[in-house]
């Protein structure tokens, strides 16, 4: 397999050490790197990583600023917070061969998640939102667990607004014809630290999603 760049975007994310460790153990016999893109106010010391000092806005920006770092074929996106487990990354992988896109989806048979009523009950909505509006066939167009393959972000020119750059990279590779397919995973409660998640990002996620359906950019 060539080299897979694993970007993760991080704000105060305490659990970002044990993700480094254990994303390394379960990829020890796959060649890869890990771009952590940070924009803490008491910036972590990060061992076995390449660390980026975010200098734009929000998780899609902070994804683009790791993606100009990083050398892989294919990029793998995920939450710095323990959400998304390591031993999962592989699930992704084994997928990306014959497709262009794997998505990490929590609402296809076979996942799990363990989060709150009220943000999974959040994320139904957004879900639904983006496939209506959007008219997307993926069941977790929300979704932050990717696996891409670089030539497909080249070939798309992505302007993120908050958090859900995937919402958007999946409505722009559609339209261009690129093979999309959802994989399993646990969707597990943060490991540490506090969420991001407030109402600006639904505010802002309302807004990306109505300016690809108005102007589609």
């Amino acid at each position: 397999m060539s080299l897979v760049s694993i970007i993760i975007p991080i704000k105060n994310e305490p659990y970002i050490d044990t993700l480094i460790y254990d994303i390394h153990h379960e990829l020890k016999n796959i060649k890869h790197e890990i771009i952590v893109v940070d924009k803490s106010e008491n910036r972590p010391n990060i061992k076995n990583a390449k660390l980026i000092v975010q200098k734009s806005d929000g998780l899609g920006k902070a994804f683009l600023e790791g993606l100009k770092e990083s050398k892989g074929n294919i990029i793998v996106l995920m939450d710095g917070d323990g959400s998304h487990d390591p031993k999962d990354i592989r699930s992704l992988l084994r997928k990306i061969d014959e497709n262009d896109i794997v998505i990490g989806s929590k609402y296809i048979s076979g996942s799990k998640v363990e989060d709150p009523f009220l943000r999974v009950a959040i994320s139904h909505c957004a879900n639904s939102i983006a496939r209506f509006i959007l008219g997307l066939k993926i069941k977790d167009p929300v979704s932050g667990f990717a696996a891409i393959k670089r030539r497909v972000l080249e070939d798309i020119k992505l302007n993120p607004i908050g958090y859900k750059v995937v919402t958007e990279l999946i409505y722009k590779a559609t339209k261009k014809g690129y093979r999309i397919v959802e994989s399993t995973f646990i969707f597990h409660k943060r490991k540490e630290g506090q969420s991001k998640f407030n109402f600006n990002e639904i505010f802002r996620f309302v807004r990306l999603v109505l300016r690809l359906k108005l102007i589609g950019r």
